[in-house]
């Protein structure tokens, strides 16, 4: 399993890393475009088709990921495949249907103003078909065909992003560019999804598995829910309690500390999949604590990376208006790896045991909730951070204590926990390098080369480890080649 683990990561991350890359240097054109303010209408629209994602298809494409690979009849195989797909089509289809005439009024809802109807409506549309994307694209990863799914991900990207910046730079449509160019991307992605499963679909729909899948994925409503509220609330707080641009400059910050789950995405896309096919195997809880620690290792140098560079690429990649958002990235950036660490913890998913998921995001979300409302109006959107991280961080921790329970896997806690304290140590020191601004970057180079030493030093990992790791990597030489 760490074998595949390895090569099926490196394949959804790489891909990753370039669609990341390529939004990265779009954030000049938008911010250089798009207001603050216009800037905060973008997020918020996108947190609304966050929160659509979430609850319209009653992740059923979490109970597809359930029982999809847990099955070995092609039959089975794809009567659960098809019978998602033609329920998602429905859901979308019918949200499309009652959105659409209530634009105006989600207008004034999500943007305080009825005067941005064309806006939502394509908004709208571009939900519908981002949801389907969702779909089909998922189907690879449980299908375990992660260079189909990279391929399908590119395209879907590139498009997306292309169009977007034909659409707002040369036609000057503004937000409205962006998702008209979503939408594109997701029919050309939606294209080819299903021609890369098309093995997986039929004209086909049962009524007895889409009851199985809902009853394990209709639990994960509420749980993705409390997600959603975790790691959304504090822009809908800081539009209620400050302004649309104070949005704007906090999404800018969110967007940076989210490079940080490129790390996340390639090893999401293997690892889920993977866990649910082996996790009866005697050896696959030892392997799955080994990709922990590898996991940190990565991911600690990465938001050392990222936070302590933070301000040279704002002023890189933007304008003064959003030079702010620089203190936010730290907790941010630690918060959205801690809201999707829950991976490394499949007790409740493999137990089948969503309710227990769905309490604990729910309470997060209640907790996160309270504490921004809290937070912002003492320190602004440094407080919305600080709120997003403790209930990260918490829920995390609960995650991990009911998981261990029920499928226990032998995390090495006091190294974990020594390199978390040496990379705390780490930032604190680069926070007072202000010397000049090549002699900077050159010393946070050092310190980030400082915390690599200190992971080995701790325990984390060792130099026999990495050089394993890279032999996993290399291709294995044929016998008939010998």
């Amino acid at each position: 399993m760490l074998k595949q683990f390895l090569k099926d990561s490196a394949i959804y991350g790489a891909a990753r890393l370039l669609v990341q890359g390529i939004s990265l240097f779009l954030i000049p054109v938008y911010t250089r475009v798009l207001s603050p303010a216009e800037y905060g209408m973008l997020d918020m629209l996108t947190v609304f088709a966050s929160l659509v994602t979430l609850t319209v298809a009653l992740e059923v494409s979490q109970g597809v990921a359930r029982y999809f690979p847990d099955t070995e009849s092609a039959d089975d195989r794809i009567g659960y495949a098809s019978t998602s797909l033609w329920f998602t089509l429905g859901a979308y289809t019918v949200f499309a249907m009652v959105a659409l005439p209530f634009a105006s009024a989600l207008s004034e809802w999500l943007l305080e103003s009825d005067k941005h109807q064309s806006l939502v409506r394509v908004a709208v549309l571009s939900i519908w078909g981002n949801g389907l994307f969702y779909l089909v694209h998922n189907q690879l990863r449980w299908a375990l065909q992660p260079k189909l799914y990279t391929v399908a991900g590119i395209a879907y990207s590139l498009v997306s992003l292309g169009m977007a910046v034909v659409l707002v730079l040369v036609f000057k449509l503004g937000v409205v560019g962006f998702f008209v160019g979503q939408l594109l991307g997701s029919m050309v992605g939606v294209g080819m999804g299903l021609y890369f499963a098309r093995h997986s679909y039929r004209w086909y729909f049962d009524h007895a598995k889409l009851r199985e899948m809902l009853r394990f994925s209709v639990p994960l409503v509420p749980a993705s829910v409390g997600v959603f509220v975790t790691l959304y609330i504090d822009r809908i707080a800081i539009k209620e309690l400050m302004t649309l641009a104070d949005v704007g400059i906090f999404g800018i910050g969110y967007r940076l500390a989210a490079m940080v789950g490129l790390l996340m995405v390639g090893i999401q896309g293997a690892l889920t999949p993977l866990v649910y096919t082996h996790y009866r195997r005697a050896e696959t809880p030892g392997e799955l604590a080994r990709i922990f620690r590898y996991f940190m290792v990565l991911a600690l140098l990465v938001c050392l990376g990222i936070t302590m560079f933070s301000r040279e690429i704002l002023v890189v990649f933007s304008t003064p208006d959003y030079y702010a958002a620089a203190a936010i990235v730290p907790l941010l950036a630690a918060a959205i790896l801690l809201s999707n660490m829950y991976i490394f913890a499949p007790g409740l998913d493999i137990a089948k045991r969503t309710g227990v998921s769905a309490g604990l995001r729910i309470t997060g979300a209640g907790l996160n909730t309270g504490l921004n409302f809290a937070l912002i109006p003492i320190w602004g959107i440094w407080g919305a951070a600080l709120a997003t991280f403790l209930s990260a961080l918490l829920i995390f921790a609960a995650y991990m204590v009911f998981s261990q329970r029920l499928y226990f896997v032998p995390h090495s806690w006091r190294p974990l926990g020594l390199a978390v304290l040496a990379a705390t140590g780490v930032f604190l020191v680069s926070t007072q390098v202000n010397i000049a601004a090549w002699a900077d970057i050159l010393i946070k180079l050092g310190l980030l080369g400082v915390a690599a030493w200190a992971f080995t030093q701790v325990g984390l990992i060792d130099a026999a480890e990495v050089r394993r790791g890279f032999a996993y990597l290399r291709p294995v030489r044929s016998t008939s080649a010998a």
